[in-house]
């Protein structure tokens, strides 16, 4: 292996026409991020043979065992230009110069001179770079433990290619979506797990039309890349519209059976418990009655049994009522958290 820096690029997510670095590095420490150590910046500062304004430390972890080990990214003007990787021992395993472009551009290049990068672990480096200076600029991001990033960075010898490259990235998506994600959707259970694939396939797409415009002097064919975007775009709205109807509709079903159940349910022991009621009450007024040596005659033990009847039929009626409008109400709850 040489020593010639090997060259990856990535883009920082923006719908802006540049990313404002101030409003990334403001924040700065991070809540997980630390001032570095000076005997850790003397050596980074030796390594790069200049003082550099700003550096911070951080902990990641490895994928495959979890495994945490420390980063440090160094600042100027508000942008991360160095990145470090260090072991388990304290060493430097990696290194990568960064140059991030006002357009959300970067350029990260793998530096063999500080430290051999070996080849198959190159892409992962790069990864790593890209995700933690996209963290830094770019807040509007949402993932989730399942999800890659929105995209990868790519290897190419110039901005030409890198924008060819990333550009490619966002037109395999839409058949991602479409061919994949899109037949699961539609037999989802989980309709709130489906709204978030949609939205975040809408917002990739939205993306992909900023990056499009940003760089159409870089791409042949542009204005054809935008119409298949925003058709795409179209096409998954029209797709979450048609989720959230036939969820409407399925769960209007279940209130409509879940009310009749729930009545029936509620009938059932109506006329279960008023005879014994009844019964009761009709034996405490016995009672009553021949203790005063009192009797009732048939006409008013006929108004005793119509008042019980007619007890059990309001009793009927308002529990139904009561049971459609707590129905009535989880329903709109339910219906208005997941529109939301």
């Amino acid at each position: 292996m040489g020593t010639d820096a090997v060259i990856y690029w990535g883009w920082i997510p923006i719908l802006t026409k540049k990313v404002h670095f101030e409003y990334g590095i403001s924040k700065m420490p991070r809540e997980d991020w630390e001032i570095v150590s000076n005997k850790d910046k003397e050596k980074i500062c030796q390594i790069l043979g200049t003082a550099e304004d700003e550096c911070y430390c951080y902990w990641d972890c490895e994928d495959e065992n979890n495994e945490k080990f420390k980063i440090i990214v160094c600042i100027q003007n508000y942008k991360i230009n160095n990145f470090f990787a260090y072991d388990k021992t304290g060493a430097i395993k990696a290194h990568a110069k960064c140059t991030i472009h006002d357009d959300g551009l970067v350029k990260i290049e793998l530096d063999h001179k500080t430290v051999s990068i070996g080849e198959k672990i190159q892409p992962k480096v790069a990864k790593r770079v890209y995700i933690s200076i996209r963290d830094v600029y770019h807040f509007h991001t949402h993932h989730t433990k399942y999800e890659d990033i929105l995209l990868k960075p790519v290897p190419a010898a110039n901005k030409y290619e890198a924008v060819e490259r990333l550009v490619t990235q966002f037109d395999e998506k839409i058949i991602h979506y479409h061919k994949v994600i899109k037949p699961d959707i539609e037999t989802y259970r989980d309709f709130k797990q489906a709204i978030e694939i949609t939205n975040k396939a809408k917002g990739e797409m939205i993306y992909a039309i900023s990056f499009t415009r940003l760089f159409k002097e870089y791409i042949n064919g542009f204005e054809l890349y935008i119409s298949v975007f925003s058709n795409s775009f179209q096409s998954i709205t029209t797709l979450t519209e048609t989720m959230k109807s036939i969820y409407t509709n399925n769960l209007s079903e279940y209130t409509h059976d879940m009310t009749r159940a729930l009545s029936v349910l509620t009938l059932a022991i109506v006329v279960l418990t008023a005879p014994i009621a009844t019964d009761a009450a009709y034996g405490v007024l016995n009672h009553i009655l021949l203790r005063f040596d009192l009797r009732l005659d048939l006409v008013s033990e006929i108004i005793i049994l119509f008042i019980n009847i007619l007890i059990v039929i309001v009793t009927c009626i308002i529990m139904r009522a009561w049971i459609r409008e707590e129905i009535k109400q989880l329903s709109d709850r339910i219906h208005s958290n997941n529109s939301s």
